[in-house]
């Protein structure tokens, strides 16, 4: 959701709650109910309109407007039966019912789009309707909680034990405890943290998921900024952040990999993978996770590709030891790829100069583009990082480094603050990645029946490893074997039906031998498997063409 379209969305959720508030606790308006669930259904939440229609429906069975708004969506949904159920003629028949729910509807609205003053706001009017209301008083703590006012939610936890007084469940003091390590009071929290451990060790493993507890620490829409806190006291955190491919939604970065180390996680995530952090500063990492990270002993910030660099942008405002593998920010203007030039560019070009850190920095010294980089930035930036070079293991050197069975050792030794061997170089034959990025190289050097050959051992040893497929396409193309280039592109797509690039790949092959026809039945086959927009204009561009010759 773009931030114009948050604001609009607040404009409209604001004034039903000014309305709702306005009635000092009369049951809401009709209008409320219809505006509420018309900004449901324009998120698309049209269940939930459903339902708070059918509430509206039974406080107001008069009214025509509420009914009309509910068979909208039963229309939509090709529900006949409710159609007829909710005409007119027939609603005098339908009970009144007094008590509703839009009230706590809205709050929970409210709070998960961010809007936590009117969610404040209304969450007091449910209190008093209902001050003896149990579930009403964790809602206390989970607003603070949700607005990142860490005095505020320790102020309110406390609160809370005391109003439930002998029976505080495990998750009220695990959360205090995770409270109390945010604002850096690091003594609390180990105390608290160690009665809990003591007093709820049956109860722990259902709260801490895969070993973890998660609180979001900051949340603007597009960034997010998440604390896993391991089950059990360790003086170690982890600052990770997500390599391009990776949204929120999944789990952070070598987190299989790092739970099986103990340690707590601080995690960088980001809504869409079209995301490069451009909406998060320095300073607002360095005020989010500052004081937390000061209550361990040893700190570490780890990441690959996008993550590389954000370990270093981010992970260096809090002098930790980094690990970064190929770090690039695809929307640098100077450094990035043409494929990002939309996203405006926000961080400094330059990354603040950092003596005091030394940190590790593993790279292709022949990626042309993380090469550059390097001599242009980073080396500028940390005068004393320690490089350690692998040529022709491409930019995505965290799978190659996995592919010869060195990363685990590698972030092993890194988090001992041991030294990196030079692994053995025959280790490469196992790289799938290895050869492809040889083959591209011997191919750029008129190579082009080794890159072949390379390329073909980069599909032996990874079958189902799709770019070597769009690689070997295109050489055979190169060396005249059109034959076997459209066997290799359909064998391809066999295995990869959803491959844009193989798609178009194949597409160009059928235009460099002038069968249009045959390239266009190609772009229309690609469209039923893929809406890409290049597949859409290639299709406009043959039909143009085919166009063009009919009238000649």
């Amino acid at each position: 959701m773009s931030i114009s379209t948050q604001n609009e969305n607040k404009d409209v959720i604001t004034q039903i709650a000014e309305d709702i508030l306005a009635q000092n606790g009369a049951v809401p308006s009709k209008s409320n109910y219809i505006d509420f669930a018309k900004q449901l259904k324009r998120d698309n939440k049209v269940a939930q309109a459903k339902k708070l229609l059918e509430e509206g429906s039974k406080i107001y069975p008069l009214n025509l407007s509420v009914h009309t708004e509910l068979m909208k969506i039963y229309v939509r949904q090709k529900n006949w039966s409710d159609v007829a159920k909710h005409l007119p003629r027939i609603l005098v028949n339908i009970p009144r019912k007094t008590n509703s729910t839009l009230t706590y509807k809205l709050y929970k609205y409210l709070i998960n789009n961010r809007h936590y003053s009117e969610a404040g706001e209304i969450l007091e009017l449910l209190v008093k309707a209902n001050p003896e209301d149990e579930t009403l008083q964790y809602k206390y703590v989970e607003l603070a909680f949700a607005s990142k006012n860490w005095p505020i939610a320790i102020q309110r936890v406390e609160e809370l034990v005391q109003f439930l007084g002998e029976k505080v469940p495990a998750a009220v003091l695990v959360d205090l405890s995770i409270a109390y390590q945010i604002v850096g009071e690091h003594e609390k929290a180990k105390s608290l943290f160690a009665e809990c451990l003591t007093k709820y060790v049956d109860e722990l493993p259902e709260l801490f998921e895969d070993g973890y507890r998660k609180v979001t620490l900051f949340d603007n829409g597009e960034s997010r900024i998440e604390f896993y806190k391991f089950i059990e006291p360790t003086n170690t955190v982890f600052a990770t952040f997500d390599s391009i491919d990776k949204t929120w939604e999944r789990t952070p970065f070598a987190f299989n990999l790092l739970k099986k180390k103990r340690v707590d996680l601080i995690s960088l995530r980001r809504r869409t993978t079209k995301n490069y952090h451009q909406d998060i500063s320095r300073e607002e990492y360095y005020e989010t996770v500052a004081k937390l990270t000061d209550g361990y002993d040893k700190k570490f910030a780890y990441g690959t590709s996008l993550g590389g660099y954000s370990a270093l942008y981010f992970g260096s405002t809090i002098d930790c030891n980094i690990l970064a593998l190929s770090p690039r920010n695809s929307a640098h203007p100077n450094h990035g790829t043409n494929m990002r030039v939309e996203t405006v560019f926000q961080h400094e070009l330059q990354h603040p100069y950092n003596p005091r850190i030394t940190p590790t920095i593993i790279y292709d010294p022949k990626d042309s583009i993380d090469s550059k980089y390097m001599k242009k930035v980073i080396r500028k930036a940390y005068p004393n990082a320690k490089y350690i070079y692998y040529p022709y293991a491409g930019h995505r050197i965290s799978i190659y480094l996995s592919q010869i069975g060195v990363l685990k050792d590698i972030v092993k030794r890194f988090m001992a603050e041991e030294p990196i061997p030079n692994y053995e170089r025959t280790l490469r034959s196992k790289s799938t990645e290895y050869h492809r990025i040889l083959a591209i190289h011997c191919s750029k050097t008129n190579k082009k029946n080794w890159a072949l050959q390379l390329t073909e051992e980069s599909i032996r040893l990874s079958p189902t490893y799709d770019r070597p497929r769009v690689l070997k396409v295109e050489l055979l193309r190169d060396l005249g074997r059109m034959d076997e280039a459209f066997a290799a592109a359909y064998e391809g797509l066999e295995l990869f039906p959803k491959y844009t690039r193989l798609h178009l790949l194949l597409i160009s092959l059928f235009e460099q031998q002038n069968q249009l026809k045959e390239a266009l039945k190609a772009v229309n086959n690609a469209l039923e498997v893929s809406k890409s927009p290049k597949l859409k204009e290639k299709r406009e561009e043959l039909l143009a063409k085919l166009e063009m010759l009919a009238t000649e």
